[in-house]
Parts: structure tokens; C-alpha cells; sequence
């Protein structure tokens, strides 16, 4: 037993995880040990918090018989600007489209870019980690798409290994894994997240209802165009006073619009545009009785820590569930017999996003060929009893019928499930039948 736990111990520290925060212009990188406490992001430059590596391949220019040799991020983008390779970008968007790049005098599928990609991050990553055995990946992207995420988890899997999982995670997961991973009290009211693109400010406010077993989160989710930064390089200094005073005002109606009437404990500033400039009264007011950060690494960071809870499950993963439009909003599992006790075998759990949500076992039936599945919402409704009949299987009684159940998600609300007859060795060979079915929540 104490063997076990030392080499278990061993094993979380050999072993990291991964958080990619990916968009169509910059990827970032966290990553931690299992047994460690924080994440760390990779800086292009040791010791400076540079960490959106442009998502830019170049494949240099190369002598006939000569190997292929690909660099990325600001490699990528000097030896193009040196003429000395063929230079790729919209990386996420060719995976969105599904649509191929002609490099030189070679076309390359979206999986194949990804996954050379992939590779040259991880391999930047070995710099920082020392080559530790990587345990999973999560990414995250601003929109959840179930084709690109097919194909981001092949392309990941293939330039991370077969025993690396990857998972995917939208940002509003992500704010709430982060969040979840601080000091309490930080998250002991509202939580208030404000992300700067050049698109405007996107707005996240996360609320608990503690008196609810989980504790159920909700992030409600906002969108503000008139915030979109303008280039005020060839402003006067007059009219960019003007214009930093008015931004200044209309971020000012935003947060008051969020804090008033409410308890806030802290509030989190990410993006460059976020500036002293003309972020004053906003700020001022922003940080009367609240906690106040600014960054740019929080969604990797996230992404990182909902990784390790995937691999190695904290007690908060069972106390606080975080319940989106995209995740399970019901615990599914069934009653077993184990010997002569009868415990809960949970398969899918709520607060999973519907994406990521799978699971496969083997069962042994005993008494006939009717399975029942328990559906647990946890937001308050009643449970209730979904039935499988295994039409055509003779149940012999005798505990030599052995079956396996994979369930996925079609969507949040629609669950798939697919049973096969697996036999029982020599005696009874399987009969080689599937049954499908498919329930709503």
C-alpha cells in the first residue's frame, strides 16, 4: 500500500498538463504539474510576461531532397519577412472552413498545419517543462464548434500521443475553473470579468447559489461593440483626450450597471487595451471595496486547471458545478450490484460539456435484458428513469452475459447511447448485435 502511494506521488510529479488558449491570431500556454499548485505561462521572452505566440507556420525554403523544417509564432513570421519561407496564417480559421493552404508546391489538409503546429508548441513547451510526461490538454476557443473541435482533437492527438486526453473548453469554463482556484475570498460574492478584443469588451459575471447541493454557477454573458478601441496614432492630443474621456464614461455605465444593487468581491481586467490613459474614473470606482487584477493569461491559465481536474479530480469538482448552455444540467448513472451490495455507477456528470461528455464500460447482466439509467438534474427538477430493452438477448441468469455501453452527448439535452454483446469468452462467443438508443435530459 505504501508502495502504491509513493509511486503515485512519483507520478504526479512527472506528470503535466496543458492549457491552450487558441484564437486566429495568438495562441498562449499554461501548463503545471499534477502537484502543483499554479499554473505557469510561456513568455517568448524569459522573465516578461510576452505570452501570445503569434499562430502564424512558415515552412522554410528548402533544397531539393532536403527534409521539411517549419517554424512558428515570431520565427515564423522573421523568415517570411526574410524571404526564406513559405508563411501560413488564419491557422483556427482554415480549421473553422475546413479548407486547405497551398504552401509553395505543396497542398496541406487543416489537420495536417494543426498538427505540425501542435507538435512545434509542445516542443517549445519541453523548454519549460523539461519533457514531462504530458497527461492532457485542454483548449479553449471563444466559440465551441463540434466539427473543429474533431478535428483540433485528432490534429492534438497525433502531435501529443495516444495517452495525452484532450478536452475543450469554452471561456466562460474557463473564468470559473480560474476562479475556482483561488483564494475564497476573492469568489465569496459575484466575480466580475471584463476581456478587451478588438471587437470590444466582452463581459462575464459569475454567480453561485450556495444554498443549492452542488453549489450551482451561472456566468451571465455580455457584449459591448461601442467599447471597440480606435487607432488614435493620428489624433491630436486634444482629440485623443476627448476620446479616452468618453471611453473612460462609457466603461464607467458598464461596470456601475454590474456593481449597483449587487455584492462584488473582485473584478478581473483582461487585454492591452486596458490602459491608464483613459481608464480612470471606470477604474476608481471599479476599485471601491473590491479586489481589482489585470492580465492577459487568465482563459490558459483556466484551461490549465480544468485539465488537471479532468486527470486528477479535486473536492471541487463535486462541490461546485459550473452549468452553461453547453453543459449537462444532470448527473446520468445507474444502480449496480457489486457482490451483494448494490452502489451507483455514475457515467456522465453534470456540469461536462456536451462535447467532451463520453464514457465506455463492460457490464455483466444478471437477471434479463432491461437496463435503466437514473437521470439526476441538478438545478432542482425531479429524476427520473430512462429504460433500455436489449430486444433479441437471451439473459442465461447465470452472470455469463457481458455487454458494453459507450454514451456521448448529441447535444446538451440528448443523450446517445450504443450496446454491444460482447459474449463470454470460449463458452458463449458474442452474438455480435448492437442495439442504439437516444433520451432527452
Amino acid at each position: 500500500m505504501f508502495l502504491d502511494k509513493a509511486l503515485d506521488e512519483i507520478g504526479r510529479k512527472n506528470k503535466i498538463v496543458i492549457g491552450l488558449d487558441l484564437t486566429n491570431d495568438y495562441v498562449q500556454i499554461s501548463y503545471c504539474r499534477l502537484d502543483q499548485s499554479m499554473p505557469d505561462t510561456v513568455s517568448l521572452v524569459m522573465g516578461e510576461e510576452q505570452y501570445n505566440i503569434p499562430a502564424v507556420l512558415c515552412r522554410k525554403h528548402q533544397q531539393e531532397g532536403q527534409e521539411e523544417f517549419w517554424v512558428i509564432g515570431k520565427d515564423a513570421l522573421q523568415t517570411a519577412k526574410d524571404g526564406k519561407g513559405d508563411l501560413v496564417e488564419d491557422l483556427l480559421l482554415l480549421v473553422r472552413n475546413n479548407t486547405s493552404a497551398q504552401v509553395g508546391d505543396k497542398e496541406y489538409t487543416p489537420r495536417e498545419l494543426m498538427e505540425i503546429f501542435f507538435k512545434k508548441l509542445l516542443g517549445f513547451t519541453a523548454a519549460y517543462t523539461g519533457g514531462m510526461e504530458l497527461a492532457a490538454i485542454a483548449m479553449t476557443l471563444k466559440s465551441i464548434e463540434p466539427d473543429t473541435c474533431n478535428l483540433l482533437r485528432e490534429a492534438g492527438s497525433s502531435a501529443a500521443g495516444s495517452q495525452c486526453e484532450i478536452f475543450f473548453m469554452s471561456h466562460q469554463d474557463c473564468f470559473f475553473q480560474y476562479i475556482l482556484h483561488q483564494p475564497e475570498e476573492m469568489w465569496t460574492q459575484n466575480v466580475l470579468l471584463y476581456d478587451y478584443q478588438k471587437d470590444g469588451i466582452h463581459s462575464y459575471e459569475l454567480q453561485m447559489n450556495r444554498n443549492s447541493r452542488p453549489v450551482v454557477c451561472l456566468i451571465e454573458e455580455e457584449n459591448f461593440p461601442q467599447m471597440k478601441m480606435t487607432d488614435v496614432s493620428q489624433m491630436s492630443d486634444a482629440q485623443k483626450q476627448a476620446f479616452f474621456t468618453q471611453l473612460d464614461n462609457a466603461f464607467l455605465e458598464i461596470v456601475r450597471n454590474h456593481c449597483e444593487g449587487k455584492f462584488v468581491s473582485s473584478a478581473f481586467l483582461l487585454g492591452d487595451h486596458f490602459t491608464r490613459d483613459w481608464c480612470k474614473d471606470s477604474l476608481r470606482y471599479l476599485c471601491k471595496g473590491r479586489r481589482v487584477f489585470q492580465g492577459n493569461n487568465l482563459f490558459s491559465k483556466g484551461a490549465c486547471y480544468g485539465a488537471r481536474e479532468k486527470v486528477l479530480p479535486s473536492t471541487l469538482s463535486t462541490t461546485y458545478v459550473y452549468l452553461s448552455d453547453e453543459c449537462l444540467h444532470a448527473n446520468i448513472g445507474m444502480n449496480c450490484n457489486r457482490g451483494k451490495e448494490e452502489t451507483y455507477q455514475p457515467l456522465l456528470n453534470a456540469g461536462t460539456n456536451w462535447y467532451d461528455a463520453r464514457r465506455s464500460i463492460d457490464l455483466i447482466l444478471a437477471k434479463d435484458n432491461t437496463l435503466e439509467l437514473t437521470i439526476t438534474p441538478v438545478d432542482g427538477g425531479q429524476a427520473k428513469i430512462a429504460r433500455i430493452t436489449l430486444e433479441g438477448l437471451h439473459v442465461r441468469g447465470n452472470k455469463t452475459n457481458r455487454i458494453g455501453l459507450s454514451i456521448c452527448m448529441k447535444n446538451a439535452e440528448t443523450a446517445e447511447i450504443e450496446i454491444a454483446d460482447k459474449g463470454f469468452g470460449e463458452f458463449y462467443p458474442s452474438s455480435g448485435r448492437t442495439w442504439k438508443e437516444s433520451f432527452v435530459l
